[in-house]
């Protein structure tokens, strides 16, 4: 039987760690459609578009990301991401368009 060394029992807790954090925000999007309507008046319909359109730009660029890890390495891309999603959250309720939401989510 094989033991588990210390790095591959560290790096799996992270991963794990890193994605209860990912997906608990992700899931809870939708508790946030009724404030965001309220402080940028922009409609359910076109909240929910820019929801929907984050959820599937969050999918879609995972392979790209992972390649860029790949090159550059895994710290980079990770502070990368944490400065765009930092950025983004700090943006959204400052949007008053839904274009500008799309693009902050």
């Amino acid at each position: 039987m094989r033991t588990w060394s210390k790095p591959a029992v560290v790096v799996t807790l992270s991963a794990a760690a890193i994605l209860m954090v990912t997906m608990g925000a992700r899931q809870s999007l939708g508790l946030f459609v009724s404030p965001l309507n309220t402080s940028t008046g922009l409609g359910i319909t076109t909240i929910s578009f820019a929801l929907a359109v984050g959820q599937f730009m969050w999918g879609a660029i995972q392979p790209v990301a992972g390649a860029v890890a790949d090159r550059y390495g895994p710290g980079k891309v990770l502070v990368a991401g944490l400065i765009v999603l930092s950025l983004g959250t700090a943006l959204t309720p400052l949007m008053t368009s839904g274009f500008g939401l799309v693009i902050a989510l």
